[in-house]
């Protein structure tokens, strides 16, 4: 054993650490925070990481998705009122269980096994798209029309109107529903104003203002203002206040690629002094982990988490020259894959080197959890990580906005790998390659700006000029 070997022996932090209790041959046994590791759990155990929390809304409240991992699957988590829980479910006989002050239903996402959030999240993008298709023909046919009566026969303006129901909706829907939908209304206000006439409204009257509000806040926030406002005005429809339905033709706006695409991401210098501030932070060494590894290799965020000290050849040399020739494979394992699910290769440059040497371990995941955040037992088949870094980046970001630097998103760090790259006149095909694509397409959409200009191009300047008697052109023409 080399003396690297020895000093990350004794740096390294135990499993047990992160395991509140273990069992030893049928025996459960009780481990503090310090306790020493023992040797027949001295492996490393499958880490499964978890599907960040979606909100979808009902007629009935919000509800949050969520996913948990037991026994070989993933299944998706269905916590909020117990209305909204059966309007989700229709088909839900029993009581669902007590969660708090609410309700929650587990259920698989589909008919067969899924192993891999990437899966786990595009399944529950397509169960979401269905509840808001489903809401959204709820609110249109099913909504309630109160009698004549209750119809103030003064309800001719879109202020009238947006008082008058949002006061009646209030007591029916759920606190944060109804806070977005005063903001929502409150951009309608803005932009069309109270005094506008109901029948007045035209399609390219809402188009309009759609596309003020849109420039204000974002394509996405007006968006959701018009379906609110569609909303309201299908309520006036059913109720003899419009004659006309001319607003359901309005169509939501898209996002301009530029600006769906777009993220922040760092220079090496910003690299640099993210990576001091990371360095204080008090979760070492996964904290500077994170900074470095998604910085230095390009690495998706699930990738990051699945990254183990296994998975480096840090020691490599060439066998030609002797060179150290570092590497990290990213290779699937324990029923993770990449996301294209092959492995790839990536070179170790000198700046990350010298940090993974220094905390250097021989086995285990490299970013691990917070002594005071134990993992949870899976039907009694052992312990399974479920790491999630977000706690994490979101106190390292807001350490790096007090020292000035600029706040990115995880995935940011991986565009700032490639573009420090392409800049400094990487070829687009390794660059592709070590960030796991399947050709440069990716590379030329997303940094096309960055590959625009080439200095051959000045080759052209000396066409234009005479030639001295003898002298080459050093262009040949086709005769």
């Amino acid at each position: 054993m080399n003396s690297i070997d020895q000093v990350s022996m004794f740096q390294a932090e135990p499993d047990s650490v992160v395991y509140a209790r273990t069992s030893v041959r049928g025996m459960s046994v009780h481990l503090g925070e310090h306790t020493s590791p023992l040797p027949t759990r001295n492996r490393l155990m499958p880490r499964h990481t978890t599907m960040p929390p979606r909100t979808q809304p009902t007629p009935f409240g919000d509800t949050i998705i969520s996913s948990r991992w037991s026994h070989d699957r993933y299944y998706f988590v269905a916590s909020g009122p117990l209305a909204a829980i059966h309007w989700m479910f229709p088909s839900l006989h029993n009581t669902p269980e007590r969660h708090g002050v609410h309700y929650r239903h587990s259920f698989q996402p589909g008919p067969t096994p899924v192993t891999v959030e990437r899966e786990l999240r595009r399944i529950c993008s397509e169960w979401q798209m269905r509840w808001h298709e489903r809401r959204l023909v709820d609110e249109e046919n099913t909504a309630a029309v109160p009698g004549e009566a209750d119809v103030p026969a003064t309800l001719r303006t879109i202020g009238e109107l947006f008082d008058h129901l949002y006061a009646e909706r209030k007591t029916r829907i759920a606190r944060s529903t109804h806070s977005r939908e005063c903001y929502r209304l409150a951009l309608w206000r803005d932009t069309l104003g109270n005094e506008v006439c109901l029948t007045s409204l035209t399609p390219a009257i809402i188009t309009t203002a759609l596309e003020r509000i849109a420039a204000k806040t974002s394509p996405g926030t007006a968006n959701s203002a018009l379906g609110v406002l569609k909303t309201y005005l299908n309520w006036a429809g059913n109720v003899g206040l419009l004659p006309f339905s001319q607003h359901k033709t309005v169509r939501p706006l898209r996002d301009h690629r530029a600006s769906r695409h777009h993220r922040d991401w760092w220079t090496i210098e910003e690299i640099t002094n993210a990576l001091a501030v990371a360095a204080q932070d008090l979760h070492q060494p996964s904290a500077t982990l994170l900074v470095a590894c998604g910085c230095y290799l390009g690495l998706r965020v699930e990738e990051n988490i699945m990254l183990r000290w296994q998975d480096f050849s840090l020691d490599a040399l060439d066998q030609r020259s002797g060179q150290p020739r570092p590497v990290c494979h990213i290779t699937p394992h324990d029923d993770w894959q990449p996301k294209n699910g092959e492995a790839r290769d990536i070179p170790v440059s000198a700046q990350l080197l010298a940090i993974l040497k220094m905390h250097r371990r021989t086995t285990g995941y490299l970013l691990m959890p917070e002594p005071s955040r134990p993992g949870r037992p899976r039907g009694g088949t052992g312990w399974i990580y479920r790491y999630d870094p977000r706690a994490l980046w979101t106190r390292v970001m807001k350490a790096v906005t007090v020292a000035g630097g600029k706040p990115i998103t995880m995935y940011g760090m991986r565009h700032s790998f490639a573009s420090n790259l392409l800049i400094h006149n990487v070829s687009d095909v390794k660059v592709s390659r070590w960030m796991g694509h399947a050709d440069t397409r990716m590379i030329h959409r997303h940094y096309g700006h960055l590959l625009s200009y080439d200095g051959d191009i000045d080759a052209l300047a000396g066409l234009g000029k005479p030639q001295a008697k003898g002298e080459p052109t050093g262009v040949a023409f086709a005769t």
